[in-house]
């Protein structure tokens, strides 16, 4: 097995996983199948875009008649399926069912995957749920580690690339031990475990927590793959926090219960709806009225088409926003289908420094700010980090003269540009003894010589205003702490509020009475006294400089 990192984005890994002759693209889906009864055919997969799939292999040992058509054809040929097949050992009925005993070992089950040729077997593991205490998640986690060893010390298939389980539940202590044991094992795929039930009550938050600290303590070389996923709408924030690969039958499970997938308001029962608001060649053919009145497993069947249709469709969405660097604008769209995604947005904002370390450098495009989760990428961290801690004011200033960012930056604003000319032209303080600095609603303040690095130059914000604005709040804090570190280098300031501007289109704008840049007045106040004040034209903060 080969996996190759083609491209990232926040944790996401755009990559190719290279087995026994067969490519599958990372991230992506394992549609799960039955062995034998199936509502659309495992051949039939790949004309949703169906790379992989994933299929139950003790369901297919304990049927004698599946199990001997498994070992004399092969796993493939049994699902007539070319592509890349991954089995369960049957813990995830274990999981469900959340049965004590189990009525097949570990060393049967796993032999058996090995005899039918799966390409991802997954070992005989004991998954924690969720209302396991400590000390039953405990003794659960520590066996299944003891049978991931025996596994290693019996395989005997070089062509077999194992799933290694992770468990612990929400005793992440316990996640943490599980996850950095399971890395000194050699698995082709580490996969975290008992999450389903989660993912069927919404928590979203508890999986998405689950990810992160599995992400903070596993191997970095091998893909990370989540159990049971597939909700569309939580896919690009998973993938987004390091889920490289999932697995589910959702696409079914749902359609069986007449469940729509949607991204924009998550999924919808077939009777609400009077149209269909997709464009896949389900949707386009049939009306909602029309798969009503269908037999059912006709109508199952239909819907479970447009699940799989519309789950890759955002596959697709996700891997091409990761090669444009814009997976966080994805993510912020998407998690306002529900609350319970936004809850688990807000892991990031805890979990800052960890994103950070792997956010790009550079990217091709400006950055776009358009929710209130904005202000907790990593890459505006990256910036606030910076600034207080590599930064140096240039030498010999004594001035200094904060501006407001208009509707566009720098000389393609008419107004900036007529204050810089203002500034670099005048005829009372020398030019070197000014530091200019702009206040952005994002990043609080910018230094004029960081205005056309990235990303300070290149990005676009809605103007939303207010003192409960989180955007707010963090500009308003970041300056604060510029000024505490750096309001010693200058004798005075001057902060530019003006009464109006000139906006790209030439058109006179008022200047808002509740632009956050008023924040600033307080705090300058307190760090300079009467040694500042607040101008509505630049002729004014220059002659206020030159008093003695």
């Amino acid at each position: 097995m080969k996996f190759e990192i083609v491209n990232v984005d926040a944790l996401a890994r755009l990559g190719r996983i290279s087995v026994n002759g067969k490519e599958m693209i990372t991230p992506n889906l394992f549609p799960v199948v039955h062995p034998s009864r199936n509502i659309i055919a495992p051949q039939d997969l790949k004309t949703f875009g169906a790379e992989c799939l994933f299929t139950n292999a003790y369901i297919i040992y304990k049927s004698e008649k599946l199990r001997a058509q498994a070992l004399q054809k092969g796993l493939h040929k049994h699902l007539d399926y070319d592509g890349i097949i991954a089995t369960d050992s049957g813990a995830f009925q274990q999981y469900m069912y959340n049965k004590d005993s189990f009525d097949i070992d570990a060393t049967t089950i796993e032999r058996f995957q090995e005899d039918i040729g799966s390409d991802f077997p997954v070992i005989l593991d004991i998954p924690v749920q969720l209302e396991d205490n400590y000390e039953i998640a405990k003794e659960k986690v520590n066996t299944t580690i003891e049978r991931a060893k025996d596994n290693i010390s019996r395989r005997s298939r070089p062509d077999c690339y194992w799933f290694g389980p992770l468990h612990g539940g929400s005793h992440f202590d316990l996640l943490k031990e599980s996850t950095i044991e399971m890395s000194k094992l050699d698995f082709g795929i580490y996969a975290v475990g008992g999450i389903v039930k989660a993912f069927l009550n919404y928590r979203f938050d508890l999986t998405t927590q689950i990810l992160l600290t599995v992400k903070q303590h596993i191997i970095p070389n091998k893909p990370v793959h989540m159990f049971g996923l597939g909700l569309p709408q939580y896919f690009s924030l998973a993938v987004a926090c390091g889920c490289d690969l999932m697995d589910s039958a959702a696409y079914v499970l749902f359609a069986k219960e007449n469940r729509y997938f949607t991204l924009s308001t998550g999924t919808r029962k077939l009777e609400e709806l009077i149209e269909f608001p997709c464009h896949c060649p389900i949707c386009v053919k049939y009306k909602p009225t029309e798969l009503m009145k269908f037999e059912e497993d006709l109508r199952i069947q239909l819907l479970a088409k447009h699940n799989l249709y519309l789950s890759f469709s955002e596959l697709k969405t996700i891997r091409q926003a990761i090669r444009e660097g814009n997976l966080w604008e994805l993510v912020e769209q998407r998690i306002r289908s529900h609350p319970n995604l936004v809850k688990a947005a807000n892991l990031i904002k805890r979990n800052k420094p960890f994103f950070e370390v792997y956010e790009k450098i550079y990217k091709k495009h400006g950055r776009l700010y358009a929710s209130k989760e904005s202000v907790d990428r990593p890459l505006i961290y990256r910036y606030e980090q910076k600034l207080l801690n590599n930064y140096r004011p240039p030498k010999d200033v004594q001035y200094f003269i904060i501006l407001p960012e208009l509707d566009v930056k720098g000389k393609t604003s008419p107004t900036i540009n007529k204050w810089l000319d203002e500034i670099n032209n005048n005829d009372l303080i020398k030019r070197e003894q000014i530091h200019l600095v702009f206040y952005s609603i994002i990043y609080g303040l910018i230094p004029y010589e960081l205005t056309d690095s990235f990303p300070m130059g290149q990005y676009e914000v809605s103007p939303i205003y207010g003192t409960n604005d989180s955007s707010y709040q963090n500009s308003i804090e970041t300056a604060k702490k510029f000024l505490d570190k750096y309001s010693i280098v200058y004798e005075k300031c001057g902060l530019l509020i003006p009464d109006f501007y000139l906006n790209q289109f030439e058109e006179t704008m008022y200047f808002p009475e509740n632009h956050p840049i008023r924040g600033l007045n307080a705090i300058l106040k307190r760090a300079y006294k009467s040694n500042f004040s607040a101008f509505s034209q630049i002729k004014d903060i220059l002659h206020f400089f030159k008093e003695k």
